[in-house]
């Protein structure tokens, strides 16, 4: 292994001492380069170094500490291979690793310099997913063509537009194509995408994230499969010297430490929480807020204020609700039903078109009070606004979704159901009128679904999901008409 001359880089206020280590570049921790009082004479940021809940971006890679190991050796691996699936738990911090630490280290590399980065999420139709991350270096129209839900979408979009350049596809969240896609659009992708994956050369790198625990979503495709027997790697957890990193460098690039002991503290908490990084960043940046930095000491008495780690999200989120009148507390639980699925019992986040929310006044006043508070995110995509659960570990960490949940799991298993069939049903229905007929519900799953439809106790649909079920009815009552003939006439 070679080793590059140093060199001392100054990146905005991170002074660091820079140099090219397996291809990766390394920062001189500044915390342990110098004492608190040597840190506190650095100029004093006052603006927090820590994320919340949000994900980190390339644009974040100076605030991203403590996986330099997984770093070095990914950005070593893909010297030899083209295609990563990397595993790893709900908030283990998959993203940020591929976001903040390996892309910007990959971009640093020789023949890098232009890398087109494609970083998206599948959704409902990934093809339209990945034509929105090509719509940030490409024109529409040259763009197009990967809106084609088709298995050579993918190489053939690559063989139109790439030319001489280097490009990362990087397809975050794979889960959800198991989650959100509906199964035609899935076989396709995945089709599309196991025929990039075999044709491409070194100039086209593939990187896929999943949770773990949807591994066994693989198995209807073998291929997927094959991928993972080759080119999987498990992200492990961080050790303490790791989160000691990630949780003293930020401050201290900003010319802050912590009260003696509190780093500890911290992390003792942390292993307590089974290692949610995004709950521990989510800490933080509330710390950071709470407490009085022109002191550049973050204190243990805020810390303990706050809830700890296992405490502050509940502790705000709880503060946010009970802000609400009852009337407003139906509205806010009606929205996170709308954006809450169930796999295996589990509860996930789901995105939805943010204008189903926006019909009524105090739901749309609600809706962006709980995105102002950061509890719900929206985004917007190819014209259209979007908004979901800003985190999964709001799910996992907030007793009121928990509670909710609990009593509402018929409604959110039915409410994902009839929503996921109303969209087959309304592409089958655009070929085949009659066959889609076929598709509609009938018995005791139909019989409920009216209820709860008659109840408004699904609220929030989308137009499609709407006219399925009132279409429903009608051929049901058609159908009982016909089968009383019958028994008449037996």
């Amino acid at each position: 292994m070679t080793t590059e001359p140093l060199k001392v880089t100054t990146e905005g206020d991170l002074l660091g001492v820079a140099g090219h280590n397996s291809g990766t570049v390394n920062i001189t921790y500044i915390s342990q380069r110098l004492s608190d009082t040597e840190i506190h004479t650095r100029k004093l940021i006052e603006r927090s170094p820590y994320l919340g809940l949000s994900k980190f971006e390339t644009k974040d890679s100076s605030k991203f500490f403590g996986r330099d190991t997984w770093i070095s050796e990914l950005t070593d691996y893909f010297k030899q291979n083209n295609v990563l699936l990397l595993l790893g738990a709900s908030g283990s911090g998959k993203s940020s690793l591929i976001r903040a630490g390996l892309i910007p280290a990959l971009e640093n590399q020789p023949g890098y310099e232009q890398l087109v980065n494609l970083t998206f999420v599948p959704d409902a139709n990934p093809f339209q997913s990945f034509h929105s991350s090509l719509l940030t270096k490409y024109k529409q129209s040259e763009a197009k063509l990967a809106q084609a839900v088709k298995e050579d979408t993918l190489v053939k979009v690559v063989q139109s537009l790439k030319w001489d350049s280097q490009w990362l596809i990087f397809v975050d969240q794979f889960e959800e194509l198991f989650t959100t896609t509906p199964k035609k659009e899935r076989d396709f992708f995945i089709k599309s995408l196991i025929q990039l994956i075999e044709k491409s050369d070194t100039s086209v790198k593939i990187i896929l994230t999943m949770r773990a625990d949807f591994l066994d979503k693989l198995s209807p495709y073998p291929k997927l499969g094959k991928i993972h027997d080759s080119y999987s790697r498990m992200l492990t957890d961080m050790d303490d010297n790791d989160l000691r990193l990630a949780i003293a460098e930020p401050a201290a690039s900003n010319g802050v430490t912590f009260e003696q002991g509190l780093i500890y503290q911290i992390i003792s908490d942390f292993r307590k929480r089974a290692g949610s990084l995004p709950l521990l960043q989510y800490t933080l940046n509330e710390l950071w807020k709470k407490d009085n930095i022109q002191d550049r000491v973050l204190n243990i008495k805020t810390y303990q204020d706050l809830g700890g780690v296992t405490g502050a999200l509940q502790k705000q989120a709880d503060k946010i609700y009970a802000d609400f009148n009852e009337q407003e507390k139906k509205a806010a639980q009606n929205i996170f039903i709308a954006l809450i699925g169930l796999e295996r019992k589990e509860a996930v986040s789901k995105r939805a078109d943010i204008t189903a929310f926006e019909k009524e006044e105090t739901q749309k006043k609600v809706l962006y009070q709980l995105i102002d508070s950061r509890l719900l995110v929206s985004k917007r995509e190819d014209g259209k606004a979007t908004t979901e659960v800003a985190h999964e570990e709001l799910l996992r960490s907030w007793k009121v979704l928990q509670n909710l949940i609990r009593d509402k799991e018929e409604i959110i298993v039915l409410g994902n159901r009839v929503s996921a069939d109303a969209k087959q049903w309304d592409e089958l229905r655009k070929k085949n009128p009659q066959k889609a007929n076929n598709e509609l519900w009938i018995g005791s799953k139909l019989g409920r679904i009216v209820e709860l439809e008659q109840e408004e106790s699904l609220s929030n649909l989308d137009d499609v999901t709407k006219e399925f079920i009132k279409v429903i009815p009608i051929l049901y009552e058609a159908a009982y008409n016909r089968e009383n003939k019958l028994d008449k006439l037996k």
